[in-house]
């Protein structure tokens, strides 16, 4: 990317946010029962941002802070109106995402990985895919100094403190060194220390001023290295997986200088190798004074209005000429705070303050509303014409991912297993009496064919539901940020259960195998293994389409039972298939029951028929497929295996396109 001009400004003008606001009207049952208004929660406002600048939005709870933040930064989803531009030329959503970051309140990323494991990883995702493995790891132990996290490089997320957490979260952010930050409510759930440490880094951040040891409170920096000196590196992670990317091999390890010194390429002068200085707008709730003192500007909201915005010596010197002076001692967010809020109190201070405000900004207006700005063509066509990494590539990463989860969280998968082999190991004592084909073994074994699929479809699809909420934070984040595409993640979802659906399916059925079927070879056994592993996927797209189309677990858990029955009474264990010839191919119960039966009974020529027996006796496995209405033909075992992939090809259409429709009417956080 080309240098930076020194002077960007981020406008903005006439902002309207509006959401639905459904009310109920039983006026009249034959008319209509609900009215749909819309809620004004931004009202139209206008400001500007310079890159040094460091903004504080400031209001009570309500005021429109963080929906303010969300609209400049165009991270909002419904019905907003007015313009953001960028030194004068119009930005859309996607132009923002490239040139900006948002920092959301709350930490949201993978918990097992550690501080450098997650930035190297996102690194692969955030910068140009020409970028070399060096210059990744380099960014990163760059990014780690600059923020204050040396000391916890291999500590794993889920150890780190709130105030770390945080600053790693600003640390993934400047992987691609945006000009502008957009951290919503940065100290929250923070104590007084650890969030003036970070609203310290962001003023330096904003500033490019020397990194120094009081300044982002790297306190056990070591002396500054010698300016011919090359330091070596060396792994110090716990554990280690291979990349590709474009040809080049990397793998997941993080690297420092040895014995915790930084390398010499870190250090410039004291300084972070960042292009220009940064504006960062806050949304902060009850900042301290020293806090406020380190913001350069700040906006003051109430109500969805813009009261007032400026320097804070400026605001200062505002207040002051209107009539309210600032108390001795007195901390200047609060005593803003009070004065303006009007939502709060029945006075009229605010209004006053805005119309004065106002007034003031007309009285400065040119006639443009865009005031004159360096215009940067070069640096505007560049943020469009960064290129990341391919789209096959976003999938192996994050299989990769989601491999490493699984091993790191390997207690609670043998736990899921062992679980899993206790119904395998009921099932086979049961139906372990099953020796030779007699009359009364053909209802025993059937009965034994008709447990298989329910034993492997439901434990996954339910699995699948269980699990899926859990990755939607994430995935709506990293996906919102233009990280990865949607369509990259859940390919990645489905082919991670894959191998996991293989293994499982293949133990389940030898230790059934072995204690009903051994007599029939091993050639069956491979056959059963196939089609079961087949409805073990096909009933992780069910899972996948549950939960997608329910939005809570709870709420599809109790309204999968229909769906199961339906499903279940097409499979031919209840119910004759002949008398639902057509529906039955929308169960892929029928699918693998008739695969199963067909592999099973195909090749049986004679099963033993005694000559007292009241009963007509079944003579072949011809004739037991025959009496359960499947077909006989030679195709129909590769017939079903294709019925299989095709529900399951089905299912995860849907459920993908369940899955995108949610995130863009939820939004992204």
């Amino acid at each position: 990317m080309s240098e930076l001009s020194s002077n960007l400004c981020l406008e903005w003008k006439n902002l309207n946010y509006y959401v639905p606001l459904t009310q109920q009207s039983n006026y009249n049952f034959w008319q209509e029962c609900r009215k749909v208004k819309e809620l004004h929660l931004l009202k139209n406002v206008h400001g500007r941002i310079n890159t040094g600048d460091l903004v504080a939005i400031l209001g009570c709870s309500g005021a429109g802070k963080t929906t303010l933040l969300a609209a400049i930064s165009q991270r909002l989803r419904g019905k907003v109106t007015g313009d953001v531009t960028l030194n004068g030329v119009a930005m859309n959503r996607s132009d923002m995402t490239r040139i900006s970051s948002f920092l959301p309140q709350y930490d949201i990323n993978v918990k097992i990985f550690t501080a450098y494991e997650h930035l190297y990883f996102m690194s692969h995702f955030k910068m140009h895919r020409k970028t070399t493995d060096a210059e990744k790891r380099q960014r990163v132990a760059d990014l780690l100094f600059a923020c204050g996290l040396k000391d916890v490089t291999h500590t794993r997320i889920q150890s780190l403190s709130g105030g770390e957490r945080k600053r790693l979260s600003l640390a993934e952010e400047l992987i691609t060194d945006p000009p502008f930050l957009f951290c919503d409510e940065p100290t929250t759930g923070l104590d007084s220390y650890s969030a003036y440490r970070v609203i310290k880094t962001l003023r330096h951040l904003c500033t490019n001023e020397p990194l120094r040891k009081t300044a982002l409170h790297v306190d056990n920096l070591s002396t500054p290295l010698a300016a011919t000196e090359e330091k070596s590196y060396q792994n110090g992670m716990e554990m280690e997986m291979s990349f590709v990317d474009d040809g080049a091999n990397f793998d997941l390890s993080g690297n420092l200088a040895r014995n915790g010194e930084l390398p010499l390429s870190m250090l410039n002068n004291g300084t972070l190798n960042t292009r220009q200085k940064k504006a960062i707008v806050c949304s902060v709730h009850q900042p301290s004074s020293e806090l406020f003192e380190l913001f350069t500007h700040i906006i003051l909201m109430d109500e969805g209005r813009i009261i007032f915005q400026g320097s804070t010596e400026g605001a200062s010197h505002f207040f002051t000429n209107l009539g309210y002076e600032l108390p001795r001692n007195c901390n200047p967010a609060d005593f803003y705070l009070k004065t303006i809020s009007d939502s709060h109190t029945e006075r009229k201070d605010g209004e006053f303050i805005k119309s004065k405000y106002d007034a003031e900004m007309c009285a400065q207006s040119t006639g443009n509303w865009l005031l004159p700005c360096d215009y940067d063509k070069d640096y505007l066509y560049s943020i469009k014409n960064i290129k990341k990494i391919r789209w096959t590539h976003q999938v192996y990463l994050l299989l990769t991912r989601l491999m490493i989860e699984d091993f790191c969280n390997l207690k609670d998968g043998i736990i899921n297993l062992a679980i899993f082999m206790i119904s395998t190991l009921t099932l086979a004592i049961m139906f372990s009496g099953i020796k030779n084909l007699t009359q009364t073994a053909v209802q025993d074994i059937n009965g034994s064919i008709f447990m298989l699929p329910n034993e492997i479809v439901f434990p996954f699809s339910y699995g699948v539901a269980h699990t899926l909420p859990g990755a939607m934070p994430i995935m709506r984040r990293e996906v919102g940020e233009g990280t990865y595409s949607l369509s990259a993640y859940y390919v990645a979802i489905v082919l991670s259960f894959i191998p996991v659906a293989f293994f499982k399916t293949f133990l389940f059925l030898s230790l059934i195998y072995g204690t009903i079927y051994y007599t029939r070879g091993f050639m069956l056994f491979l056959s059963m293994g196939f089609v079961l592993s087949l409805s073990a996927i096909a009933g992780t797209g069910y899972g996948l389409f549950i939960s997608t189309l329910f939005e809570t677990v709870t709420t599809a858990s109790e309204c999968a039972g229909p769906f199961d029955l339906f499903f279940q009474m097409l499979g031919g264990a209840f119910y004759n298939v002949d008398s639902i010839p057509l529906l039955k191919y929308l169960s892929l119960f029928f699918y693998v029951n008739e695969a199963l039966f067909y592999t099973f009974w195909i090749d049986v020529d004679e099963i033993d028929c005694p000559a007292n027996l009241e009963n007509a006796c079944v003579q072949n496995g011809l004739e037991v497929l025959q009496r359960n209405s499947y077909r006989t033909a030679d195709y129909t075992y590769w017939i079903d295996c294709v019925g299989l992939l095709g529900l399951t090809v089905g299912f995860n259409i849907i459920a993908y396109s369940l899955i995108r429709k949610y995130v863009r009417r939820s939004g992204y956080y």
